[in-house]
């Protein structure tokens, strides 16, 4: 039977238990210590060079624990794709951001227009004004209250689906130019409901042949009569970054979601009503970003981005820009030579590029996640996640300036064969504005991979 360390104490001790012996036992007990080192030697002999990577793998106070040692590599690079999926995301922005390290980012997007309800009314009426309203749901960037941002609003031509994919560089055809708009001042960091003037001719435009206004998939469908509109801000002359959402308040009932109001009054009675579009969680939307790496500083921009170059840092840019791909080929060793194994603990770690101006511990984005890619079209978020957000970890820890994962089940669906590849890629919540730089491959803090795991 195995002998454990906190069975030490009850050995027998002779000093304490001394008694009389023959000869013939005096000479088998100095035979013991030799007997005892040849058993020793035997065992080390047939047990395999130890190949177990991480610590704790049982408990403090059991057989035996073993130490972690740095024998399975990371490495990773930045990679970009422009065109990534981007329908009926819940936020939508307008405006523009700009990081010396990853360059400009234009964001614009594409609304469908859904009626309040369907038209039942007869007679003439006539259309006494139109407006635009708009929740803005925080503001981000230079802020000049002596300068009214400019919305831009085109009709688009292109019948929008439900069951069509669209993304984040589709350029929409447009049609009708709606027209240019002041917008009121903008305060940074607060929910700001505004109302922006539209032409009366939009509202006669929109509501021209009654018969249209209906949502019943016929011919006569609202939507494939007026298709949607598309939202930019011209540039402003500071960067600044404007947060849409398409949700209402279940509490107060309070609409988030832009949406158009046409005041008409009839004209048999000159009853005054009002009339809605909007474009909200049940519209076919798709946001559009456009990222310039060029537009960086020369001195700080990315220098390695689609090349599988294993730089130093590797970056992350919210709004779908540039994200790394992180790679643990020792599993493939794994997979191929040790059988029966059940993770313990798979975790990565990354240590962040903080230059206390433009990256901070203030600026640390909260969270970031990951993905692991079946094909071009399907991506999963890993698996460890479903555990609970918390479980999985990829949260600031602005004290020692690290990130850190917990990926086991990941790599347990990878060694049992439900995951083909052990490389999963990095991205942002929906909603993150900030960007972030970690330290990989040849940095003097590259990525730490621990893992731990059970033969059985």
């Amino acid at each position: 039977m195995p002998i454990m360390i906190f069975m030490t104490r009850f050995y027998h001790n002779s000093q304490i238990f001394r008694r009389p012996v023959s000869v013939f036992l005096y000479k088998i007990k100095l035979l013991l210590p030799a007997l005892a080192g040849l058993l020793l030697l035997t065992l080390s002999a047939c047990e395999e060079k130890p190949t177990l990577v991480g610590s704790d793998l049982l408990p403090s106070g059991d057989f035996v624990t073993f130490r972690s040692t740095d024998t399975i590599k990371v490495y990773a690079f930045t990679q970009f794709n422009k065109s990534v999926p981007s329908n009926n995301a819940g936020y939508s922005y307008l405006g523009r951001v700009y990081d010396p390290y990853f360059g400009e980012t234009k964001l614009d997007f594409v609304g469908q227009l859904r009626l309040s309800a369907a038209w039942g009314k007869t007679g003439l009426f006539t259309v006494d004004s139109v407006k635009l309203v708009l929740t803005i749901q925080g503001a981000k960037g230079v802020i000049d209250t002596n300068y009214h941002q400019q919305l831009k609003m085109y009709e688009i031509t292109d019948q929008l689906s439900s069951t069509q994919q669209y993304y984040s560089d589709t350029n929409p055809t447009l049609g009708m130019e709606i027209g240019t708009f002041s917008m009121p001042v903008i305060y940074q960091d607060s929910i700001q409901t505004m109302d922006i003037a539209l032409p009366t001719s939009f509202g006669e435009y929109l509501m021209r042949d009654t018969t249209k206004l209906n949502q019943d998939e016929g011919e006569n469908d609202f939507r494939t009569f007026f298709k949607g509109i598309y939202f930019k801000m011209e540039d402003p002359p500071d960067p600044l970054l404007l947060a849409l959402e398409f949700t209402s308040s279940s509490s107060t009932g309070e609409l988030f979601y832009p949406y158009i109001e046409v005041y008409y009054h009839t004209n048999s009675s000159g009853v005054t009503a009002i009339y809605d579009f909007a474009v909200n969680g049940n519209s076919v939307r798709y946001n559009r970003y456009t990222h310039n790496f060029n537009a960086a500083d020369p001195s700080y921009k990315i220098k390695h981005i689609n090349d599988g170059v294993k730089d130093s840092m590797i970056y992350l840019q919210a709004f779908s820009g540039a994200y790394p791909v992180i790679k643990i080929p020792g599993l493939e060793y794994f997979k191929k030579n040790i059988s029966n194994i059940s993770v313990n603990k798979a975790r990565l770690s990354f240590s962040v590029f903080i230059d206390s101006v433009n990256f901070k511990k203030s600026t640390l984005p909260a969270q970031i996640l990951m993905k692991y890619v079946v094909s071009d079209t399907t991506q999963y978020v890993l698996p460890d996640y479903s555990v609970s957000s918390s479980y999985f970890g990829g949260t600031s820890d602005s004290t020692a300036l690290t990130y850190t994962f917990n990926i086991a089940s990941f790599v347990q669906m990878y060694l049992e064969g439900n995951i083909t590849k052990p490389d999963v890629e990095m991205y942002f919540p929906t909603g993150e504005f900030k960007n972030v730089i970690l330290k990989a491959n040849n940095s003097h803090t590259p990525a730490k991979f621990e893992l731990v795991y059970t033969r059985y």
